[in-house]
């Protein structure tokens, strides 16, 4: 896995980016950034009477306010003069074109405040995880800015080797405890046959391991897997839960997952790790 040289962070105006940029901060001591870009979208397409008048007093455009703020906020995190942080502002809400715009710019991390209950930021994170073709790490308003504990989902798909290697390489940077993490599922066909479970469950768990076994060598990881059951629940909650109990401050998975073919598809596992209600941060590999 490559270095983080270049990041982005998606500002919102609000107090969240203040947060993102102290965590951000902490990231840095561990990654040590080259260059940070600050992204805001403007989100009307005509300004208002009201706003038009104010900005023609100040004699400054939308634009301007608007990297001013920005600007306010980083200086107040790093400090003044501080040339490799940059802000860029889309100035339409067209969010493909924003997205192209992203993806030309090859970030190596994107960095997206979540704000716990919010309505319409889930939606919203959904839709870049979706069309970003880069790495992704959301951040709750509760998050510890320090990598200290990470697991690390695995489900065996074609995308393991690479998520495991990437986790491995974060946790050597961090020097974190890295957990690989595979959730058993025993299919509801076993049901009828409660007596046998524990045997059907031993059984998986010997077939999980000896895959594992495999997976070390190609991911150069000397760690071990910890197996655990979802009930019936969905694998995402049971992951978020294994998470908060071993107090991981991040999770690291794959865009995609065994079943997720289509080019456009979020994992369904990364769809519910990244919802509103969970605190961890998480992190998303391409």
């Amino acid at each position: 896995m490559k270095e983080f040289r270049k990041i982005a962070l998606f500002a919102d105006l609000t107090e969240m980016d203040e947060l993102l940029l102290k965590f951000i901060k902490g990231y840095d001591k561990l990654f040590d950034f080259e260059e940070l870009y600050l992204v805001h979208q403007i989100e009307v397409e005509a300004l208002s009477p009201e706003l038009k008048e104010m900005l023609d007093e100040k004699n400054q455009t939308l634009e301007g306010l608007i990297e001013e703020d920005i600007q306010s906020k980083i200086d107040e995190v790093f400090g003044p003069g501080k040339s490799t942080i940059k802000s860029y502002i889309h100035p339409r809400p067209d969010f493909s074109e924003l997205v192209q715009w992203l993806n030309k710019q090859k970030f190596d991390l994107v960095f997206l405040g979540k704000k716990k209950g919010l309505e319409g930021s889930g939606i919203f994170s959904s839709k870049l995880v979706r069309l970003l073709r880069t790495n992704l790490i959301l951040v709750p308003e509760t998050a510890r800015a320090t990598i200290t504990d990470v697991v690390v989902p695995i489900d065996f798909s074609d995308y393991s080797p690479k998520v495991l290697q990437s986790a491995e390489f974060i946790a050597q940077k961090t020097d974190a405890k890295l957990t690989p993490l595979h959730v058993l599922k025993i299919g509801i066909h076993y049901f009828p046959f409660v007596a046998g479970e524990s045997q059907i469950q031993k059984s998986l768990e010997k077939e999980a391991r000896s895959k594992f076994e495999k997976l070390k060598k190609k991911a150069k990881t000397d760690r071990e897997l910890l197996t655990i059951r979802s009930f019936g629940k969905p694998i995402g909650n049971a992951i978020y839960n294994k998470a908060r109990e071993l107090n991981s401050d991040l999770i690291i998975i794959s865009k995609k997952g065994k079943s997720d073919d289509e080019d456009l598809l979020i994992g369904s596992v990364a769809e519910n790790l990244i919802a509103n209600d969970k605190d961890i941060s998480v992190m998303i590999l391409q």
